[in-house]
C-alpha cells in the first residue's frame, strides 16, 4: 500500500470521528438516524478496503490514532446494537416473522458463519450449544438450528435485551429449541450438558469468561469465539482475545470466505494439558 493511500484511509477515520465523536450512546439507540447513519455506511466501506496488513499494523501503533480508532469501533458498536434492537422488533410484530427474518442485511454471512461452526465444532443434528453475548438477535443460534438441527442456549446479561431475545425466539416458534438466559458466564450450569459454547465478540471480559469456563466445563468441551485477522476491520475489533487459559487448547481456525470477515477459533479443554501446568 502506497503512503499516500495510507493517509487517505487515515483522513477518512479522522474525518468520521470528527463527525461522529460527540454522539452519546442514547442518541445512536433511540434517536433518528438521518444524521449519523451515512457515516456509519462510509466506516463500513472504508473496513471493507483491501489493505496491506503491514500498513494496518502501522496504524495500530499509531499513539494518535489508537484513541480516534477504539472510539469509533465503540459507536460502531452501538449501531450495530441498534440495528439488531430494530430488527428483533419489527420480527416480533410482522404477520409473517420468518420472511422478514430471512431479509436480513447479514442473513447470508449468519448461515456462512453457521457452516464454519457445525464444520469447526464438529457439531451433529440434536447437539446442544451455548451462546455469552447473544444479545437481542441471536442470529448464530437461529442459523444454526435452522440449517443444522443444533439446538441453543443464549446468555445476554442486558435484561432488556434478553427480553427482547425471548419474545423473538417465540415469535419464530423455536422455543423448544432455542432457550434465552438473561445473565452472564457465571448463569451456565455446571449440569448443562452442551458440546460448545459460543463466547460472542462483545461478550466481556474476555480473559475472564476463559478462565472460569476453563475450570468448569466437563473435559472435551469445545469453545469458539471469532475474531478479524486480516485488513482494516482489524482496526474495529476493540475486545481482542489477548490470552487463552493454559487448559484450553486450541485446534482449528476456519477462515472466512464471502460475505464473511470473521475467522473462528475453535478451542478444546484438554485435561492433560492442565496436568502439564500446574
Amino acid at each position: 500500500m502506497k503512503k499516500s493511500s495510507l493517509d487517505y484511509v487515515k483522513d477518512e477515520f479522522l474525518g468520521i470521528y470528527s463527525s461522529i465523536c460527540n454522539l452519546t450512546d442514547e442518541e445512536i439507540l433511540h434517536g433518528p438516524d438521518d444524521d449519523f447513519r451515512l457515516h456509519f455506511e462510509r466506516l463500513n466501506r472504508l473496513a471493507a478496503m483491501d489493505v496491506d496488513d503491514n500498513e494496518v499494523e502501522k496504524m495500530l501503533c499509531d499513539k494518535k490514532l489508537q484513541p480516534v480508532i477504539k472510539h469509533i469501533s465503540y459507536l460502531k458498536k452501538i449501531y450495530g446494537l441498534k440495528m439488531e434492537i430494530e430488527f428483533a422488533r419489527s420480527i416480533i410484530d410482522a404477520p409473517d416473522p420468518w420472511r422478514l427474518f430471512k431479509r436480513f442485511k447479514f442473513y447470508p454471512n449468519y448461515l456462512e458463519l453457521a457452516l464454519m461452526e457445525y464444520q469447526g465444532g464438529d457439531l451433529k443434528p440434536n447437539n446442544s450449544v451455548v451462546f455469552i453475548g447473544s444479545g437481542p438477535l441471536p442470529m448464530s443460534l437461529i442459523s444454526l438450528y435452522k440449517q443444522y438441527g443444533v439446538k441453543g442456549i443464549g446468555i445476554e446479561h442486558v435484561p432488556e435485551y434478553a427480553n427482547l431475545s425471548q419474545k423473538l425466539v417465540k415469535a419464530l416458534e423455536l422455543t423448544d429449541s432455542i432457550r434465552i438466559i438473561s445473565g452472564n458466564h457465571l448463569s451456565l450450569s455446571a449440569h448443562e450438558k452442551v458440546q460448545m459454547v459460543m463466547v460472542g465478540a462483545d461478550a466481556c471480559p474476555k480473559y475472564e469468561i476463559f478462565k472460569h469456563l476453563a475450570k468448569t466445563l466437563e473435559n472435551g468441551t469445545k469453545l469458539s469465539y471469532r475474531i478479524y485477522e486480516k485488513g482494516l476491520r482489524r482496526l474495529l475489533d476493540d475486545k481482542p482475545v489477548l490470552d487463552i487459559p493454559h487448559e484450553l487448547r486450541e485446534y482449528a481456525r476456519i477462515r472466512p470466505k464471502p460475505p464473511v470477515n470473521n475467522t473462528s477459533v475453535f478451542l478444546v479443554k484438554d485435561i492433560g494439558r492442565q496436568d502439564k501446568g500446574d
